[in-house]
């Protein structure tokens, strides 16, 4: 039975993401949820063109999306990847943890943003 996805958490975890991403002075934006589990991002500001979207993408913001449950696939507008060239990213990233590390990082990110919330209140 698929898992149903829920919408909140995946804008939450983008909006974690986003104050790593912020460092290079850029952001991602969600532009679709599917049913099916499909989130498509965009990058903007500074890293809609850099050329590193790629590496930022496999190490950072796909392992950070598809860690939330229901997330199946993440889609990135305007990549410009080969199949190939991303499994060769992917292949390094696996090799150095690096998105394990993401995944902890995001998710250090979330429970800091929660713990200040419950504060102001």
């Amino acid at each position: 039975m698929r898992e149903l996805i829920d919408r909140a958490k995946v804008v939450r975890r983008i909006e974690s993401l986003n104050v790593l991403i912020r460092s290079h002075a850029g952001e991602i934006e969600l532009v679709d949820l599917s049913p099916s589990g499909v989130v498509t991002v965009r990058y903007t500001g500074m890293c809609a063109g850099c050329e590193y979207r790629p590496v930022t993408t496999a190490g950072t913001v796909e392992p950070g999306l598809l860690d939330v449950p229901g997330v199946t696939r993440v889609r990135v507008l305007g990549a410009r990847v080969s199949d190939d060239a991303m499994q060769r990213i992917q292949a390094t990233m696996d090799s150095a943890d690096a998105a394990q590390r993401a995944v902890r990082l995001v998710r250090r990110i979330e429970i800091e943003s929660t713990e200040e919330t419950q504060g102001e209140t």
